[in-house]
């Protein structure tokens, strides 16, 4: 089928090419037409920290995913509390009021509120937003941070923002990427020697990439779909893109030379052949992402969803689109020259050694890997929080000012919510909080607990109510006595109703209205990325279970800091059983392609032996800190927490292309020839110098993401750039085919099967 495709683009350029210009025009209409929707937030259902926000909503009617903003005013050589610097603070919280009160739920007055640091230089406000995060109007977002910008430049104060709304406007692609382009097409001009040769797959992979991210951008209409999720796509589809191009095009060039020029009959060839292996690549990697919807977490699976997505549309680019590219510009390709004897009698001094020596390779790149691996050991996972952000964006200027001011707790409070017994006194369940909050306080990395149940707003409208009825007796006593109220009589009964609020709020904690919750405030010491808040949470968590025999009034924590940590943890016990299960599907689906034991388990040993290698430099980049001036990495921090689940699926899926490049082509040799150590040598000197080029392709995409500064994109390119130079020119190039030569016949030895 594949090789009558590619007889028919042969015949049929031009068609092919309209088809695509309809599928493009089709797509980027779509898009238009729908627009973008995509998230920053990472959210996930059934864990406790999120199963809670419900209740939240029900009893103390807020809602968990509410859009927030909080603008960072500081004035390094002055006082923010002075006549002047308040006036223009109050008077930009008034326009923010007036101009978008439908869309803003709260804004808190810092002067009201207390939010002043101690050097009286910075404060903070506090935005709320009626809808939630994602949903927030643009508009509402930046009038907020042009209304301080422009009060508070007049005063001297320098603005940062931060939040849960995006206060940075997202920006995808960029110079990072025309840097991985370049290097591609460079790689490619080296293999090639011709430049409209080495344009062809750069073009091929840019016609898949765009119309399966304008694909993927339609998709966030109809799912909620993270940020990452297009960068992701992006990365894979460039890179495999190129990849699955150059693969279908070297073996053109192959198959034109043995067809003696024969353009139309060698690209059907070279599809029933290359096209055959970028097919079972392709499906093997979408099947690699799609599985990551077995860790049953929203957001990483439509990760997986849209990185498939953009890799179906590489591989349709390289089957179609590329054939006819091929097509159109034949007489500019070249046929090979270097036959297969030619490689098996001059091999290179490298191959000679590695089928002279191939335990000392083996050994070697058993030792290497293993102490790149160490620092795995110590790996620590977490969400993104501003803190890892470059020191130019505002979320990390904001987060800098608060942590330095008001400790860098404050940047993520955590939210305790205690279930009380119903059965109990309103006495009981008072004197319970007590001695649950009491003792929470004297926990190690606990900074402070907020536990009024009387907040300002609240108190505020009670005072507006009781005001209200007070002067509606005032009045109707008059009218009976025919005597006004004095100022003395009103400024009195004032004076009573805010004593009675305060008596009212007392030493109360923020019970729900029905009796059955109660909501606690606690701001750690440290931030979210701190191990001591991390034990904190733990510790409070461990603590519920005491509370819940003791008191019946268990406890469950959410915020920031507590939603990260469940996450974290569910996808810490995600990753081992579905590394497992692919590595099992994997061991299965070579075995049946292969007929072999040997070739799929040295293939598992080695995938195992670069992806630990992979985490073991990640960790000691990113969290380690090291070179990480080179690296451009701003701050150590823990690693992204879906990194491990989502550069398992990603390296697993090209490692396994790399692999039956590879062996397929020693096996073939091997067929004919009966000679192992011949099937080897061709291996290394015909597929060899290809899996070197995409690699490098490989690493060139991945690494031109690390660019980014974005902590969360820079990471993932780190990690798979790292992955993909471990595994292939550790693996697939030294340790798989020394396995070959050790093992000779046994290789291909299978029940029932005749070598």
């Amino acid at each position: 089928m594949l090789k009558r495709l590619g007889e028919w683009i042969y015949k049929n350029k031009f068609k092919t090419f309209f088809a695509w210009v309809v599928v493009v025009v089709a797509l980027a209409a779509g898009t238009l037409g729908f627009g973008s929707h995509y998230t920053q937030n990472l959210t996930i259902s059934g864990i406790p920290s999120t199963n809670i926000q419900s209740t939240l909503e029900k009893e103390f009617n807020q809602n968990p995913n509410a859009g927030t903003m909080k603008a960072v005013l500081q004035k390094k050589d002055g006082d923010v509390t002075d006549d002047k610097t308040k006036s223009a603070v109050e008077s930009s919280i008034n326009d923010i009021k007036n101009k978008y009160g439908k869309d803003i739920k709260t804004v808190q007055n810092p002067y009201e509120v207390g939010n002043i640091s101690d050097d009286k230089t910075t404060t903070y406000v506090d935005i709320t937003y009626y809808k939630s995060s994602t949903n927030v109007p643009r508009k509402a977002i930046d009038g907020v941070m042009d209304t301080f910008n422009k009060d508070m430049k007049n005063n001297d104060v320098k603005v940062a923002y931060t939040g849960t709304v995006q206060v940075h406007k997202l920006d995808f692609g960029g110079a990072s990427e025309l840097i991985g382009i370049a290097i591609a097409f460079v790689l490619l001009l080296v293999l090639f020697r011709s430049f409209v040769t080495a344009g062809m797959p750069i073009i091929s992979a840019l016609v898949g990439l765009g119309s399966g991210i304008l694909l993927v951008t339609i998709g966030t209409n109809f799912m909620t779909m993270a940020s990452v999720s297009q960068t992701l796509a992006v990365m894979l589809s460039l890179a495999v893109g190129i990849d699955y191009a150059l693969f279908i095009l070297n073996r053109y060039k192959t198959d034109l030379a043995e067809t003696d020029g024969d353009r139309q009959k060698a690209l059907g060839k070279a599809l029933s052949e290359a096209g055959a292996s970028v097919v079972f690549a392709g499906v093997t990697v979408i099947i690699a992402v799609l599985g990551l919807a077995f860790a049953g977490i929203e957001f990483v699976t439509t990760m997986g969803i849209a990185a498939a997505f953009a890799i179906a549309f590489a591989v349709f680019s390289a089957l179609t689109f590329l054939p006819a590219l091929i097509a159109l510009l034949a007489k500019f390709i070249k046929p090979a020259t270097k036959t297969v004897d030619d490689m098996a009698n001059k091999p290179s001094k490298f191959t000679k050694f590695l089928t002279g020596k191939p335990w000392v390779v083996i050994v070697a790149v058993i030792v290497a890997l293993g102490a790149i691996a160490v620092p795995a050991q110590h790996m620590r996972l977490g969400m993104p929080y501003n803190g890892s952000l470059p020191e130019n964006r505002t979320e990390r200027q904001a987060y800098d000012i608060v942590s330095d001011k008001f400790g860098e707790g404050t940047n993520a409070p955590l939210v305790a919510v205690m279930k009380l017994d119903s059965k109990q006194s309103d006495a009981d369940k008072q004197a319970n909080m007590k001695k649950m909050t009491d003792h929470i306080a004297k926990m190690d990395g606990a900074k402070s607990l907020k536990t009024l149940s009387v907040d300002k707003e609240k108190a505020a409208t009670l005072q507006q109510e009781m005001s209200a009825k007070a002067k509606q007796e005032m009045m109707a006593k008059a009218q009976a006595t025919g005597q006004m109220p004095t100022q003395e009589d009103q400024a009195k009964v004032e004076a009573q109703i805010k004593a009675a609020i305060m008596q009212q709020a007392g030493n109360k904690f923020m019970i729900s209205d029905s009796g059955r919750y109660a909501l606690v405030m606690i701001t750690p010491e440290k931030g979210s990325a701190a191990k001591q808040t991390t034990d904190l949470v733990n510790h409070i968590k461990d603590y519920s279970k005491t509370t819940d025999k003791e008191y019946n009034a268990p406890i469950t924590m959410t915020g920031v800091n507590a939603v990260n940590l469940d996450i974290t943890k569910k996808l810490n016990d995600a990753t081992p059983i579905f590394a497992a299960t692919i590595m099992v599907l994997a061991f299965l689906l070579l075995m049946a392609v292969f007929r072999s034991f040997v070739v799929p388990a040295v293939a598992m040993i080695g995938f195992g032996l670069s992806l630990l290698a992979s985490f073991g430099f990640t960790t000691l980049v990113i969290q380690d800190g090291f070179m990480k001036g080179f690296f451009g990495v701003s701050k150590g921090a823990p690693l992204i927490s879906f990194l491990p689940i989502i550069v398992t699926a990603i390296l697993f899926g090209l490692a396994m292309d790399y692999e039956v490049f590879m062996v397929s082509r020693a096996r073939e040799e091997y067929k004919k020839t009966q000679d192992n150590t011949r099937a080897v040598t061709v291996a290394m000197q015909d597929s060899g110098p290809i899996v070197v080029t995409a690699a490098l392709i490989m690493i060139a995409v991945f690494g031109s993401f690390a660019l980014n500064p974005d902590p969360t994109t820079k990471s993932l390119g780190l990690a798979l750039a790292f992955g993909i130079f471990f595994d292939a020119f550790f693996i697939r190039l030294l340790f798989v085919p020394a396995m070959l030569k050790v093992f000779g016949k046994w290789n291909w030895a299978f029940p029932g099967k005749k070598n």
